[in-house]
């Protein structure tokens, strides 16, 4: 045996370590990617709306100050560009969150690196209940418990090099 096979045996190892039955998902998993994909729609949903409520709402605000004087129409113009560039800085956080939920989980689900997933669903799915986002939240919190169960159903079957070897001689 040369060194290539040695190194396509141990790919092949750790590719099949990140999958979970081959090559079909099974329920549990096929579950937690539905949740985080539904959980996607939603944040993607909301992100919508409030993005739409923000235009319309500075878009009645810019109408009402158009054709008052100049002393009053300063005040508002500043704090309507503090009001715009909070949401613009939360709605930049909010799509990268959506993205961050997409690639971390859902797009690591579909590729079956099951095991990969488990740690970004929990950890996005806490930070997302935390800053307002209950719904999504809760939906990625189900996903890992789905991801966990499908883990405990199907181990892993690479185990690294080092804890096959024998614990040294003790003296």
């Amino acid at each position: 045996m040369n060194a290539t096979d040695v190194h396509s045996r141990l790919r092949q190892r750790i590719n099949s370590s990140h999958k979970v039955q081959g090559r079909m998902l099974d329920s549990d998993a096929s579950s937690a990617k539905t949740l985080t994909l539904v959980a996607i729609i939603l944040q993607s949903l909301f992100f919508i709306v409030g993005l739409i409520i923000t235009i319309t709402f500075l878009a009645l605000f810019l109408g009402s100050t158009a054709g008052a004087g100049s002393v009053t129409a300063s005040f508002p113009a500043v704090g309507l560009g503090l009001f715009g560039s909070v949401f613009a800085f939360g709605f930049a956080i909010g799509f990268i969150w959506i993205l961050l939920e997409y690639f971390l989980v859902y797009k690591k689900l579909s590729e079956e690196r099951v095991t990969e997933a488990e740690t970004p669903a929990l950890v996005l799915g806490v930070i997302t209940l935390i800053f307002g986002g209950i719904i999504t939240g809760i939906l990625l919190i189900i996903a890992y418990v789905k991801i966990r169960d499908s883990i405990a159903r199907h181990p892993p079957a690479y185990q690294p090099y080092y804890q096959q070897q024998p614990p040294p001689p003790s003296f």
